[in-house]
C-alpha cells in the first residue's frame, strides 16, 4: 500500500486564520539540560491541517471528543475545483458531474474532498481567496450524508459560512487546510484517516490526516 499525507508541519509563527493567533513551538526541556528533550505547545484548535465539529458553530453542539469515531475516515474520492476562479461557489452540478465520470456513488461512510491547488499559496494574501461550498452545494453534501468533507484551504467555504451551519448541524465533520489532495486525484475508493486529539470540550483539532491506497 501507499500513504499519502495529507498534512501540513506546526511550527512556530505558521499562517493561520487572522482571527487566531500565530502557533508557538517553544522548546521546554533538552537533553543537555535536563536529560529529555520537550516542546510547549501553544496554539488554537483551528490550526493548519484540523477538523471542525458541531460545537465549531452549534450552541451545545457535540465536541470532538464526543464526535463518535467513525466520522473521522472513510472511502474517499477528490473533487478537482482547481481552474474554478478566486471565490468561487462550487455547485451541485461541480460535485454530480465529476462523481459520474469516476463512476462513483457517495453516501454514509464516504469523504468527500475538495482540491483547490491553495495549498501551494498558504502564508500570501491570496490563500483566503480559495473556492468554496455555497448553500446550494452544502445541501446537497448534507443529502448525501457523507462522514465529512475537506479542502486544501483555510475554509470549506466564505462568510457568512453556509458549509458550516449547514453540514455542521448533520454531523458530517470538517477538514480544513489539507495538502497533497492532487496526488489522489482519479484514485477514488481510497481509504481517509484524520483522527482528531481527544480535546475535552473542544471544537476542532489538529489531525494528521492521511490516505491509503492499495496496490
Amino acid at each position: 500500500m501507499e500513504i499519502i499525507d495529507l498534512s501540513f508541519e506546526i511550527y512556530s509563527g505558521a499562517p493561520v486564520f487572522s482571527n487566531y493567533p500565530a502557533p508557538i513551538v517553544h522548546k521546554w526541556t533538552s537533553i543537555k539540560e535536563h536529560g529529555y528533550y520537550s516542546n510547549l505547545l501553544m496554539f488554537v484548535e483551528h490550526t493548519l491541517t484540523h477538523v471542525d465539529v458541531p460545537a465549531h458553530f452549534i450552541e451545545n453542539g457535540e465536541t470532538v471528543e464526543k464526535v463518535p469515531l467513525e466520522r473521522f475516515m472513510g472511502k474517499g474520492v477528490v473533487i478537482d475545483v482547481s481552474n474554478k476562479p478566486s471565490k468561487y461557489e462550487i455547485t451541485p452540478e461541480d460535485i454530480e458531474t465529476q462523481l459520474r465520470e469516476l463512476g462513483v456513488s457517495v453516501g454514509p461512510g464516504w469523504i468527500l474532498l475538495f482540491y483547490t491547488g491553495y495549498d501551494r499559496k498558504i502564508g500570501t494574501p491570496e490563500f483566503f481567496n480559495h473556492p468554496g461550498l455555497g448553500w446550494a452545494a452544502s445541501k446537497y453534501i448534507a443529502e448525501l450524508e457523507v462522514n465529512a468533507i475537506g479542502f486544501d484551504a483555510p475554509s470549506v467555504d466564505h462568510a457568512p459560512f453556509p458549509a458550516h451551519k449547514t453540514l455542521l448541524p448533520k454531523g458530517i465533520v470538517l477538514y480544513e487546510n489539507l495538502t497533497n489532495l492532487d496526488k489522489l486525484l482519479g484514485k477514488a475508493g481510497f481509504d481517509f484517516i484524520g483522527l482528531p486529539l481527544k480535546i475535552r470540550g473542544g471544537s476542532a483539532s489538529p489531525v494528521r490526516a492521511i490516505a491509503i491506497i492499495e496496490k
